[in-house]
């Protein structure tokens, strides 16, 4: 029982930033239950040449695959945004994360002429996002991030960063599966959608909730969207 409670624990801590070999088994449940969702919350920021975008917790790259898919499902809309800024704490998948971006450059210049090898169009970086310096005021347009509200703590400070860099009207997307997460846990701390929800408005953030229905019940997931005012 003692080694039971010490494996899933481990699993736990393993969520928030996966490695070794429980990260390895972490990676490989997320990217099994991760991707239909990500690629939903991709499609639905409705994305613009001129947005700057950010995904927190940008794991493997779904996140940047579901952008080259939705483009070429609408051949007469360029809609890559001019920045795309990866933020993952996980060494091992910013490995995973950096293969996805050298595959998928190439498709990604071909309809930004202005950006070339010394100006990468995608940005990937390991800093916890409750910092993020290499983000002016005021300069992001749109921000995802699908199971990851969870593990920040405190969620406050996260949230005045992510205000800090929004600008007025833009907005951030928090994709939650509360009915798959754990409700008893250390790691596994935002888990009650009114406290995060609350905690959101407190930072400035107008806020609706919206279930995503996509017919999977591991897929399925509740969108909290957040607008700067």
């Amino acid at each position: 029982m003692i080694l039971i409670k010490f494996f899933l624990g481990a699993l736990e801590n393993s969520f928030r930033s996966p490695s070794g070999l429980t990260g390895w088994f972490t990676r490989s449940v997320m990217s099994k239950v991760n991707p239909i969702s990500i690629q939903e919350g991709i499609k639905r920021l409705d994305l613009k040449e001129t947005d700057v975008f950010v995904e927190i917790g940008a794991g493997s790259g779904v996140g940047l695959r579901s952008i080259v898919s939705n483009k070429n499902d609408n051949d007469n809309n360029n809609n890559i945004p001019s920045r795309i800024v990866c933020i993952e704490i996980s060494q091992d998948f910013r490995r995973e994360l950096k293969q996805t971006k050298k595959e998928i450059l190439p498709l990604l210049k071909d309809d930004n002429d202005n950006n070339n090898d010394n100006n990468d169009i995608v940005e990937i970086y390991s800093d916890d996002c409750k910092s993020m310096p290499f983000l002016k005021d005021n300069s992001v347009d749109k921000m995802f991030a699908m199971n990851v509200v969870y593990f920040l703590d405190p969620l406050d400070e996260y949230t005045k960063e992510i205000c800090r860099v929004l600008k007025p009207g833009g907005m951030v997307v928090f994709g939650c599966k509360f009915q798959k997460v754990p409700q008893d846990s250390n790691v596994f701390v935002n888990v009650d959608e009114d406290a995060i929800v609350g905690t959101m408005k407190q930072g400035g953030l107008a806020v609706t909730s919206a279930f995503v229905d996509l017919g999977d019940d591991d897929a399925n997931y509740t969108e909290l969207k957040g607008i700067k005012k």
